[in-house]
């Protein structure tokens, strides 16, 4: 494991939108869901669509920064119990970036009076699952989704962490 990078966790701002995009892009391409790919998808695209979701959503995107640099960023998007997004830089990646910035998604969850934290993956992403695994959380599911941002189906797990209970 590399070691630690001291990092600042901040809301995203709105003009940042390319750079989150083009952050989540490079995650995207350097993952399994790449791999498993196998050129399926129109890159540019897929692109755009993580610039747009940094635009429309950039109240909802929580990043994580060393000095000026964007290592990477987690959403809420919905504002609920669901981690839509978790998207950490390749050069970043076995840091502690994720980690603190799903630290920070599970207290903002569990604020909010939920009892569970959710969130899904590619099923492949062995990376990625045991990543979550090893921060509580556990498969809830495994099913086949359509990805509007591939243009495709792909096998998927969707994971829950419980959070507390509802009992005195």
């Amino acid at each position: 494991m590399r070691p630690a990078v001291a990092i600042t966790l901040r809301p995203a701002r709105p003009d940042e939108a390319e750079a989150l995009g083009d952050l989540g892009f490079a995650a995207w391409e350097a993952s399994a869901f790449a791999v498993n790919d196998a050129g399926r998808v129109d890159r540019g695209r897929l692109r755009d669509e993580f610039r747009g979701f940094g635009a429309t959503h950039a109240p909802t995107v929580l990043v994580a920064e060393a000095g000026s640099r964007l290592l990477g960023w987690g959403a809420r998007e919905h504002q609920d119990q669901v981690i839509s997004d978790l998207w950490v830089a390749p050069e970043a990646q076995g840091r502690g970036v994720g980690g603190a910035l799903l630290a920070v998604l599970i207290a903002e969850i569990a604020a909010a009076g939920h009892l569970s934290a959710e969130l899904e993956t590619l099923a492949s992403n062995a990376q990625a699952v045991g990543f979550y695994r090893r921060h509580g959380f556990v498969v809830a599911w495994r099913a086949e989704k359509f990805s509007q941002a591939l243009g495709y189906a792909i096998d998927k797990v969707g994971m829950t962490k419980t959070l507390g209970t509802s009992g005195p």
